[in-house]
């Protein structure tokens, strides 16, 4: 079985390019650096680390599916005036993309076009896509 099989039947979603020049230990470190980097940006904003998270590496998009631990004041706040915690929900995920963006950028050194987050605060999950210049590959042949 070749590094593609083996990936695949372990359900993860990788292109062949993934593994060009470099090796599937060298992706497993990148997402650990990313899920390390995500959870102190999160640390750092609400003062709570994720309950769960994933990461994929899809060609040139990093996708983090996480499951977070909603704040308490807005939880309380959020059955009265949903349209205030609505906004206060958009101001603290563009803190966290500024924070985010800012990490990786200083300690993995990639190079972003954009990156969206939302946020579901009924069900806590929040899927985070980093768009990244080039190939990711082109970062881990170091």
């Amino acid at each position: 079985m070749n590094k593609v099989e083996l990936v695949q039947s372990q359900r993860n979603i990788y292109s062949r390019d993934h593994f060009v020049g470099g090796s599937m230990n060298q992706l497993g470190h990148f997402k650990q650096q990313i899920q390390t980097i995500n959870n102190k940006t999160n640390m750092e904003i609400f003062q709570t680390g994720l309950l769960w998270q994933k990461v994929e590496v899809i060609d040139d998009a990093i996708l983090l599916i996480t499951r977070n631990k909603r704040v308490p004041a807005l939880q309380a706040l959020d059955q009265k005036d949903r349209i205030t915690t609505r906004l206060i929900d958009q101001a603290l995920l563009e803190e966290y993309k500024e924070r985010l963006k800012k990490a990786l950028v200083e300690q993995l050194g990639i190079d972003f076009v954009t990156i969206f987050k939302d946020y579901d605060p009924d069900t806590e999950i929040s899927v985070t896509i980093i768009i990244k210049k080039g190939k990711l590959t082109q970062n881990l042949r170091g």
